[in-house]
């Protein structure tokens, strides 16, 4: 009798014992699968993957985004995975993690050290054996998939300060590479009114050459900070009131600008600018009699200031990179 019950306590405590091991192995067998996914998440072979089904998918936000940076971070991960938390609110992440990242996965959830906050995602994975494996460089073009971003390559504009004065104008800005351009002008207010005596009349053009400043390379081409230096000329006819007026054979200028263009959206920029240099013009002074225009005097003006300000709405339009 004494015999078979240390038999049963031996079966008892060698059940128990195994029963422990196994739970130890699920337990280890778990944790090396969630470290397995957390370095698939860190290969190269799997962001190549992911940068593939990125430019498949139409309804990735803020796509050109995130393929920018995937390929200037590839090989960095964790700070790649970090900067697309961040961009736009974690949004791009969230559709990631539901739609792409869930693809690594082999069983549960992807564990990771920041988490995005309410962030929800389903629980349908896919099987490892489903993963196509393919070679990436970051800096080479897939031919037939990879898709082709726009960027700036030309700017309309318009000087809300010439408006306001009643001076119809127009800018074109062309981009030359990522930090410099070159922008052209042209103002011509042409009103007049015998009977009143009123003439305003100003036939004017310019050229301007700029320099952006900061770092170009993820930056909005015609964004930010600027140098420039600039010329233009042209004649005038001004008259306000009967008794006297002032034409111009012509004016000329030069110097300095430093301006600011602050992109609103995708195609449009509201840009601020001052140009200080020097002016200088040969005029007539004419006055009126018996219905007829009399010279009465002509001069030199020269003057070392500020010779032109903007307010000036842009217009962005994009071209395909090539």
């Amino acid at each position: 009798m004494k015999v078979r019950v240390g038999l049963y306590i031996l079966l008892i405590l060698f059940l128990l014992i195994s029963g422990k091991e196994e739970a130890r192995a699920g337990r280890y067998a778990a944790k090396g699968d969630t470290c397995r996914v957390s370095d698939r998440m860190n290969q190269p072979e799997t962001w190549s993957k992911i940068y593939q089904w990125v430019m498949d998918d139409p309804q990735v936000p803020d796509k050109e985004d995130v393929l920018m940076l995937i390929r200037y971070h590839f090989g960095n991960f964790e700070k790649l995975r970090k900067l697309l938390r961040y961009l736009d609110g974690g949004r791009s992440y969230a559709y990631l993690s539901e739609h792409q990242f869930r693809k690594i996965e082999r069983t549960g959830k992807m564990k990771d050290s920041l988490p995005v906050a309410a962030l929800t995602l389903p629980a349908n994975t896919l099987q490892e054996e489903q993963l196509e494996t393919i070679a990436f460089a970051p800096w080479l073009e897939v031919e037939s998939k990879r898709e082709t971003p726009h960027r700036t390559v030309l700017a309309l504009k318009n000087n809300i300060l010439y408006d306001l004065a009643l001076a119809p104008n127009v800018e074109v800005e062309l981009p030359v590479g990522q930090r410099w351009s070159l922008n052209m002008e042209y103002k011509c207010p042409w009103w007049s009114n015998s009977k009143h005596g009123f003439c305003y009349q100003l036939l004017s053009g310019g050229v301007e050459a700029r320099c952006w400043l900061g770092k170009r390379k993820n930056r909005e081409r015609l964004t930010g900070h600027f140098l420039g230096i600039y010329a233009e000329g042209g004649v005038y006819d001004f008259q306000f009131d009967k008794d006297k007026g002032y034409r111009g054979n012509y004016y000329a200028a030069s110097g300095l600008t430093y301006g600011y263009s602050h992109q609103l959206a995708r195609h449009l920029a509201l840009e601020f600018s001052l140009g200080i240099g020097y002016l200088a013009t040969e005029y007539r002074k004419y006055t009126t009699y018996e219905g007829d225009l009399i010279w009465t005097s002509s001069g030199r003006y020269h003057f070392m200031g500020p010779t032109k300000a903007k307010i000036s709405l842009v217009w962005f339009i994009k071209g395909r990179r090539r």
